[in-house]
């Protein structure tokens, strides 16, 4: 199964991408999570707009099946605008992060996204079904946690 994650904030409220990047190598460090970018994309006036990120919880040359890849938009970014018809949610949302698959690596997302959310309180994370997960989400499912999070609905944890 191929899944990804979006880690998504209200249009023209998201943080730069280079914020965010910052942000990631700063949580990365504090949790002990290898780190490494590339592919990184500017504007004319030299802002960054894209980026690629790697993390992991062992040495990349150790364990490639332990690595998540996302990439970092800056707003605005062609196609990462989505409006979700669901529930009460009639904003428009900007899909700042963007994860590969991440099958056989819940855990090592979970820990991302819990300390990310923790720096980016009002992000939600999406993970393609029709909900969000909220910091406080995370919170509830962190303890006990279910590597299952992710495929269920937050509102039934």
């Amino acid at each position: 199964m191929s899944i990804s994650s979006f880690i998504v904030f209200e249009c023209k409220n998201s943080p730069s991408a280079c914020n965010l990047l910052n942000s990631i190598r700063t949580l990365c460090t504090k949790e002990n999570m290898f780190f490494d970018s590339d592919d990184e994309k500017y504007d004319i006036e030299g802002e960054l707009k894209y980026t690629r990120i790697y993390i992991s919880d062992k040495p990349f040359k150790e364990d490639y099946v332990r690595t998540i890849s996302f990439s970092v938009y800056d707003e605005p970014y062609d196609f990462q605008i989505v409006t979700f018809d669901w529930g009460k949610l009639k904003n428009e949302y900007f899909k700042a992060i963007v994860s590969d698959d991440f099958d056989g690596n819940e855990d090592l997302l979970f820990q991302f996204l819990f300390a990310l959310l923790h720096e980016y309180s009002d992000a939600k994370v999406w993970i393609e079904e029709d909900w969000f997960y909220t910091l406080d989400d995370l919170k509830r499912i962190k303890d006990p946690y279910n590597n299952s999070w992710c495929y269920m609905d937050p509102r039934n944890i």
